[in-house]
Order: C-alpha cells, then structure tokens, then sequence
C-alpha cells in the first residue's frame, strides 16, 4: 500500500525543508514559501492541513538529553498477560518516556526512558517495573551508534525519529539555557512571526533565540530544529525492530555498517545484552509492506547471522517528543 496523501513536487520539497533546513528568520514560512513558490499563507495552511491529518506532529528543537544533564536508555519489560494493560498505563504516564510499543516478543514492553539531572536511570526504571508487576526487565543502554536518521521523503525510504540515547560528556549549562530549552521544545506557532512568542516569553529578541540555536546546534546541544513527522501516515505501515546476535567483533562492526547503510533502517545501535537475551545489534526497519521485509532473512543469510528476532511493532503504546527538564 502506498502512501496514504499524494503530494506535489512543491509538497515534497516542502516537506524536506521544513525537516532538515527550517529558516531561523523572523519570517520563516514566507522563505520556505519563497524557495518552494508558494506564498507565506499557503506554506501555513499547508503546514496547518498537515497537522490536522496527523502527518506533522511538531515543528521545535530536538535537543540532545545527555549534554543537558539528562540519562536515557532502551529498557524492554515481561510483563504478565493479565497485568499488560495497566503496566502500559503506568509506563506510559511517566513524564520521562518519549516512546513506548508493543512488540511481539516475551519482552513485550519496549520503552525508551529518560530522565533529568537529579533522578537516578536505572532507580526510575526499576520503580517502574515494580508499579508493573514485571517479571523481568532488560537494561539495553547504547555501546555504539551505527546510524540514527531523522529525516522522512515520500518514498519507502522514509524513516522514523526515535529519542537518541547518547554517550555524551555533560557539560555545563546556564538557568537562562533551562528556560530557552523549555520554550524551544514546545511546538512552534504556525503563523507568520512565530519566534515572536517565544521572544516575548523569554524576554529576548528573536535574533537573540536564532543564535542561541545556532551555537548549540555547533557545539552539539542541539541536533537540528525543524518538523517531526509521523511514518505510519506516509505508507510505512509495517515496522520492526531486529534484534541480531553478532559476536565476532570484525563481523559486528562490519554488519552495523552494512546495515547502516540501507534505506529501510532508520537506526542501528550496538547495545549491551544478557546471557539470556544475546542480542546485541539492533535495527528499526520501515517497510510499505510485509512482501518488502523478506530482506531482513536476506541479510541474515548474507552474514550467516543464526540467532535473531524480528520484533514486530504491534500497537504504538505512546510517541511524543521528548521533553527535558520535566517536573
């Protein structure tokens, strides 16, 4: 099945610059209109329409969790039949968790958690195991990051944004950082001077918020700002995450690249696994179409990969932008 809209050639470039190269001008919407060749108020009637369809989610700052201080890691919960639904719901309603799915593994919980300066990870995450009645829980902290897209076309090439679990350093950030940080993170106003809110808010200029943007995006604070958008809506409707034992270090390294690589993997991560749960490369995978994902045993023959998990996303139990500095 394809996508769900057709969009023009203006549509699509549209949809391009509004992800990866968003204007930070006073006037945003009037450039994306002048390179697209619509007017100001078509670019936001569009934009609006989008929204409305649930094909845009947000347009704001995607910041990166660790250089504010934060911890994040993926965590994947047993949970007993019976005790399922209301676990989701106590997961789901930490502030902390970006993403939560239901997969088809004995694992069936499968949530990114991330929490702020003065919480502890792995105390958050076990508080929320006990609140579920789990039976156990697996602590799946990034080694090594592979890949990480964040950006969607039109085509079967579209990717899905997922939280970024980093290893960064922390460093050193103001009270006015905080602040900025908290307005920024809020969907963007889809009018004509929609940095003006913020300015008012903040009480800056909006130059003053465009280069605070720029020297965090620099110095690695910031990873981009612009639009998310929602896959499930553009034709990519049958999505799994694959969970490879590779144990030979030359074939690991070989392989996360490898799969790095193709355009149906959004993001490929190295991360610590269990004598029970061996898996240690993981890749999300974005399919049209079940007939498309007969590539993942493919690529396990290719590499003589014996031990794997295609976990299919059953229900997408909770996806929000994250936010930092929650209370």
């Amino acid at each position: 099945m394809g996508p769900e809209y057709i969009f023009s050639l203006q549509d699509k470039r549209l949809f391009e610059l509004v992800q990866k190269d968003f204007p930070l001008t006073e006037r945003p919407f009037y450039e994306l209109g002048q390179r697209v060749g619509l007017s100001e108020e078509e670019v936001i009637a569009r934009l609006i329409y989008w929204r409305e369809k649930g094909i845009l989610r947000q347009i704001s700052a995607i910041f990166e969790p660790n250089f504010f201080g934060h911890h994040s890691a993926l965590f994947a919960m047993k949970v007993p039949p019976q005790h399922l639904e209301k676990a989701a719901e106590i997961i789901n309603a930490h502030p902390g968790v970006s993403h939560n799915y239901l997969r088809n593994s004995e694992y069936q919980l499968w949530f990114i958690l991330v929490v702020p300066p003065e919480k502890e990870l792995l105390k958050e995450a076990n508080s929320l195991a006990r609140a579920s009645d789990a039976k156990d829980m697996l602590y799946l902290p990034v080694i090594k990051t592979f890949k990480i897209s964040t950006i969607f076309g039109i085509t079967s090439s579209d990717q899905e944004e997922n939280e970024k679990e980093e290893n960064f350093t922390e460093h050193t950030y103001s009270l006015e950082d905080v602040s900025i940080v908290k307005a920024l993170q809020e969907p963007l106003e889809l009018s004509p001077r929609p940095f003006s809110f913020i300015a008012q808010q903040l009480n800056l200029t909006e130059e003053q918020i465009f280069s605070w943007i720029r020297t965090k995006k620099q110095i690695g604070a910031l990873r981009r700002f612009g639009a998310l958008m929602k896959s499930n809506k553009l034709g990519l409707k049958t999505n799994f995450m694959v969970a490879w034992e590779v144990t030979d270090p030359f074939q690991k390294e070989e392989f996360g690249n490898f799969l790095a690589r193709q355009k149906f993997v959004s993001h490929c991560y190295e991360r610590k696994c269990y004598p029970h749960w061996p898996f240690n490369v993981y890749s999300m995978c974005h399919f049209s179409n079940r007939e498309e994902a007969k590539v993942i045993h493919k690529i396990a023959e290719k590499f003589s990969v014996k031990n794997y998990r295609v976990l299919e996303t059953l229900k997408e139990l909770k996806k929000v932008r994250l936010k930092l500095f929650y209370d």
